[in-house]
């Protein structure tokens, strides 16, 4: 197996500079950098990573922390991360809390432990009052979704607009009596939940409180969710639901339930995921812009680690998708 002394005897450098290569040093010339590379390629050569980081050198890692990988949102989103971590020469690792805050913070320890390069949350479990104990922004990106704390800078689209947008629109066609469904708790602090009531009191109309349901995250909890209301007396003549494959759930269990969509429930999702044009109706929900969010996200990232400049603000803006579910 070749080592970094055989990969520097190769190109005819110092190992010191073989080195510096490996880690982006400004030093070395991009024409011996290209040699190295290709020295290393040739002669099957792979640094070791766990010496790199026991020396505290960068491993070349970075964490992604998502909720759950089996939504499809975040693999769209990390997929655009790692292209971006890619062309840097860094590799992702991508991390699931499942929710769990004790598991939040086992991945946050890993940053202080130099195991990772730097880390981008899109999601938060913790406090912001927790969370600055254990991460130096200087290393960490937010993006997506944090409602704890508005402290943090985070890279996300304009929730309350979105919601408000969409839910007026709800209200513009005649439904009055519109269900919200969201992943976690209910809190003051949630953009769309926020968004959801002022579209209400723009228009005029009162919200029912008794209509907010938390921890709805599945395909399987949409689909409970509308067996549940089957025994409502005065059942919601629409839903926000705060994810597609919620969404899907309502409407794949909604024909089982023989409730028509939607002449006697309107259903409207969040993302637009590839789900909600193969669901039967056609799935009516916000667009997020995930892709530009993940690769502007990376950038950031990128910029704090190697000392760049940062790229240039983007304004992620969503759109409106209409289907036939409402």
């Amino acid at each position: 197996m070749a080592t970094i002394e055989d990969v520097a005897k190769k190109v005819g450098v110092s190992v010191t500079t073989v080195s510096r290569a490996l880690n982006n040093h400004p030093y070395v010339s991009e024409k011996t950098q290209k040699l190295i590379f290709e020295a290393m390629e040739t002669m099957n050569y792979t640094p070791n990573r766990i010496a790199q980081q026991l020396r505290g050198k960068q491993t070349k890692l970075i964490g992604v922390i998502i909720s759950r990988v089996t939504n499809p949102f975040f693999s769209y989103l990390v997929d655009a991360i790692e292209q971006v971590a890619y062309r840097n020469g860094y590799q992702v690792v991508v991390l699931q809390t499942l929710e769990d805050k004790n598991r939040e913070i086992n991945f946050l320890q890993m940053l202080q432990a130099k195991q990772i390069d730097g880390l981008i949350m899109t999601n938060a479990e913790n406090s912001y009052k927790t969370l600055k104990r254990y991460i130096d922004l200087s290393k960490v990106v937010i993006c997506n979704r944090y409602t704890a704390n508005d402290e943090m800078p985070i890279i996300k689209i304009d929730e309350h607009l979105a919601t408000h947008e969409a839910v007026t629109y709800l209200l513009t066609k005649g439904y009055t009596n519109i269900a919200y469904l969201t992943g976690g708790s209910i809190q003051d602090t949630d953009f769309r939940l926020q968004g959801f009531i002022s579209a209400h009191q723009s228009f005029g109309v009162s919200y029912n409180e008794e209509l907010f349901f938390p921890n709805i995250l599945t395909i399987e909890d949409g689909k409970n969710w509308t067996k549940t209301i089957c025994s409502f007396p005065k059942k919601p003549d629409a839903v926000f639901a705060n994810g597609d494959l919620v969404a899907a759930g309502v409407i794949g269990q909604s024909y089982d339930e023989n409730i028509k969509i939607p002449d006697e429930l309107a259903v409207l999702g969040f993302d637009d995921q590839p789900i909600a044009s193969l669901v039967y109706p056609k799935l009516t929900t916000i667009r997020q812009p995930i892709q530009e969010m993940g690769e502007y996200a990376a950038e950031i990232l990128f910029s704090k680690l190697l000392g760049t400049r940062a790229p240039k603000q983007i304004d992620l803006k969503t759109s409106l998708i209409i289907r036939e579910s409402t």
